[in-house]
């Protein structure tokens, strides 16, 4: 398919245009169209102003699209910039001439068809039907090509419209019946005009249409035009700011949790958000105003009473900003819900309402509490002290059994309720307990209330947010309890080896003094002998135990008396025997 060309008149038509109106958005104009003519910039402006070139039709038709919908968002551009193009351009002497010998636009139009036949790129056929001196129809078909559609249709309009004024009678008027980009075989306008007396046809035979004169009024009416199409440029701003505003506005009260209504000075719900129903089960038809919403909110005529009177207070005070209030409100299905109310000025003569079910929140508060005071009596009833404190080692809380040990007031440094010569062991202890790990110590303390030096282990632990617990517990009695213990164990020690050696030592003695007692009854020389043998057996005896002694080696015992144990010698020494 062959690239078909126009005039650089029709491009220097909209360049122009633009120039005269938004200067500022030429350089937009002419965006990326140097490189479809592979021209650079600068020469690129001057061939599209120039009025004798050709240039391909595809850039004339981009640089319509771009002057109606992306700087002047007006449709029928295409319509005004070619209607003064063709009013005020200087046709040269010898087409001014020709134009004013025709006299009128019916005789122009006569010869219409042969001049677009010899001079247009785009149109294939152009005839004119029903002429007569005020008006005719006008046949366009087009050639094809995917560039052409109905931007070029009024571009046609604006450039025939303009025609009387080159004769000094007003533009006529032209209204397309039908157009062969919408489906149609051809374009068909119909054009009227002022009829021209033969003053008229004279002057401007003669003189023309004052051009400077109306290009004048025409430089006025486009600057009141630009104005106009800048405030227009503002509204269309203004709307869609305002449209984004309550899009926005639509979409936070459409989503949030918060229940959200309008309501008007005769208390009218102008507005309820879907959380609201959501909140109370009631639809709209419930809720249409205030007394009927009371009505089914408050059964209890006294709370109905107190909520109608707090919404005059809160409505009567002025303010812009109201407090919040909290009542219990029935819903649909017959449950209660503890609910927050938050009410404000919209704008004049309405007021909004915030709702918040807070059931879970009061309920979840009240099980707190209820923790709180269980662990503080846990805490108040401890024998143990229990300090809490921050991370400046002040006390924060301390148990009964704390303030009598230590005196802990709230705020106080825990550091001075140590014993100066223990404050430096204090801050190392702190410092071990702050990098998250768990102290163990004993630590002796005065008792104030029952004088002396009191035994305590501390724990200390080093709890999220910042805060140490120390637990001091008193282990004086135990600590007492274990010096008797291994005081008796040190007795046990004593008396359970005495036991043994009188035990095993009796019997030995108890032979050896017989011995002897019998050695003085005795005369006779073999008895005395025998005596004297059996004296030595129990010394031998003796010897023998006082080596066992010697050899004992581990602890065994067994029962002597009934609650009496001595040492058991075969076991003890044993092991010593068998190595």
């Amino acid at each position: 398919m062959s690239k078909p060309r126009t005039s650089t008149f029709n491009t220097m038509a909209v360049i122009s245009y633009v120039r005269r109106r938004r200067p500022d958005a030429v350089p937009r104009l002419l965006e990326g169209l140097d490189q479809i003519l592979g021209l650079n910039p600068v020469a690129t402006e001057a061939l599209l102003s120039h009025s004798g070139r050709w240039v391909p039709l595809e850039v004339h038709n981009e640089m319509l699209r771009r002057a109606k919908e992306d700087i002047f968002q007006d449709p029928r551009v295409p319509y005004r910039l070619f209607f003064e193009a063709m009013a005020f351009h200087n046709w040269g002497p010898l087409k001014t001439i020709f134009i004013r010998l025709m006299g009128s636009p019916a005789n122009l139009l006569r010869a219409a068809p042969w001049l677009i036949r010899r001079f247009s790129r785009s149109v294939e056929k152009f005839w004119v039907s029903d002429l007569t001196g005020s008006g005719c129809s006008l046949h366009l078909t087009w050639k094809p090509h995917p560039t052409l559609n109905h931007d070029n249709c009024l571009t046609m309009m604006g450039g025939i419209a303009s025609m009387p004024l080159r004769w000094g009678s007003p533009p006529a008027q032209v209204v397309e019946e039908q157009c062969a980009f919408e489906g149609h075989p051809a374009t068909v306008l119909r054009m009227s005009w002022a009829p021209q007396t033969w003053r008229v046809h004279l002057r401007g035979l003669f003189r023309g249409i004052n051009a400077g004169r109306a290009r004048f009024l025409v430089d006025s009416l486009n600057e009141h035009a630009r104005q106009v199409e800048l405030l227009t440029e503002q509204s269309r701003e203004m709307s869609r700011a305002l449209a984004q505003e309550q899009m926005r506005f639509q979409s936070l009260t459409e989503n949030i949790s918060l229940g959200a209504a309008f309501v008007d000075t005769q208390g009218s719900f102008l507005y309820c958000n879907p959380a609201m129903e959501r909140m109370f089960g009631y639809d709209r038809d419930q809720i249409v105003n205030q007394q009927l919403w009371r009505e089914l909110a408050y059964p209890d005529p006294e709370i109905r009473r107190q909520a109608e009177q707090a919404w005059q207070e809160d409505m009567g005070s002025g303010k812009q900003a109201l407090g919040q209030r909290t009542f219990r409100v029935r819903c649909a299905d017959g449950s209660d819900k503890d609910v927050m109310f938050r009410a404000g000025f919209l704008s004049e003569g309405e007021n909004f309402l915030l709702t918040e079910d807070i059931t879970q929140s009061l309920a979840d508060e009240e099980r707190l509490k209820r923790s709180e005071s269980l662990l503080r009596a846990v805490l108040e009833g401890s024998p143990d002290a229990v300090l809490v404190l921050d991370r400046r080692a002040r006390v924060l809380m301390a148990n009964r059994a704390a303030n009598e040990v230590l005196d802990a007031e709230p705020g106080k440094p825990a550091l001075d309720l140590l014993p100066p010569d223990r404050q430096a062991w204090g801050r190392s202890l702190w410092e071990w307990v702050l990098q998250g790990k768990v102290a163990r110590e004993e630590l002796e303390l005065p008792l104030p209330n029952q004088g002396g030096q009191g035994i305590f282990e501390l724990l200390a632990v080093n709890l999220e947010g910042g805060l140490v617990v120390i637990n001091l517990r008193d282990i004086t009695h135990r600590h007492r309890l274990e010096k008797e213990r291994q005081r008796a164990a040190r007795l046990t020690g004593v008396v359970e080896p005495a036991g043994t050696a009188a035990h095993e030592l009796n019997q030995p003695l108890t032979s050896l003094l017989a011995s002897s007692e019998m050695m003085g009854m005795y005369q006779e020389v073999g008895d005395l002998k025998r005596q004297a043998q059996r004296i030595r057996e129990d010394a031998l005896r003796l010897a023998n135990l006082v080596e066992r002694f010697g050899r004992i080696v581990r602890y065994e015992t067994k029962e002597y008396l009934p609650g009496r144990r001595i040492i058991d010698l075969d076991k003890a020494a044993a092991h010593h025997e068998d190595s």
